[in-house]
């Protein structure tokens, strides 16, 4: 969802806005869910999952296109269910979807005020942010298991994530691609936190140590 996307969700008062509001948002995260799938013939997620989990196709950029579509339904379901709230409707099992974007998105502005150069963007299927350091992020995150984290610090690219791609990792699956090109073991974030924890831990360490170096002895 970029930024044009935020400001067409705002809540309006007439009802009649409101669900043209959802049929176009509706529209076009489903529309970009299956285009992603498309890419990789892949019925859905789980499908491109085993592909990814097989070799079948890279880790990457296939393992953020897998967060991707699974993001966008979520996002889809979450405003469902707020345009049901809206106009008065009880909520079903598939409504009680929480975009986890937009939390954090709201923890983001909250805690990290003082140290965005720029206000967060919200992306059909990442949180785009920048920070007074000169850290640069791409963040795919879904659930409190399945995450990933791209970050440019000057010249330098790194990422974490949670591909299962990679069993010798001693994190397996979660993993490190340091600025050299090398898998390690993720030093930072531990899947099954919560999502908020996890995440605001990596960039207390990131804002200090953005190369994710070991200190010094």
């Amino acid at each position: 969802m970029d930024q044009a996307m935020n400001s067409e969700m705002e809540i309006y008062e007439d009802p009649e806005n409101l669900q043209k509001l959802y049929a176009k948002t509706n529209y076009m995260l489903r529309e970009s869910r299956k285009a992603v799938l498309a890419q990789y013939g892949a019925a859905d997620e789980a499908a491109l999952l085993d592909r990814i989990k097989s070799w079948q196709v890279g880790e990457h950029p296939a393992y953020g296109h897998y967060l991707s579509a699974l993001i966008m339904e979520q996002t889809r379901l979450h405003v469902r269910g707020d345009l049901r709230a809206q106009l008065g409707g009880g909520a079903d099992g598939a409504d009680a979807a929480v975009s986890v974007h937009l939390m954090l998105k709201e923890q983001l502005e909250a805690h990290y005020a003082n140290r965005l150069s720029e206000p967060v963007r919200l992306a059909q299927d990442a949180l785009i942010l920048s920070f007074d350091s000169g850290l640069q992020m791409e963040v795919r995150y879904y659930s409190s298991d399945e995450y990933l984290f791209n970050w440019s610090w000057g010249e330098a690219e790194l990422g974490i994530d949670t591909a299962p791609t990679h069993p010798e990792c001693p994190t397996f699956p979660h993993h490190l691609h340091d600025d050299e090109g090398s898998i390690l073991g993720d030093p930072v974030t531990v899947p099954g936190t919560d999502c908020w924890t996890n995440f605001s831990r990596l960039l207390d360490v990131l804002l200090v140590n953005p190369l994710l170096k070991p200190a010094a002895h």
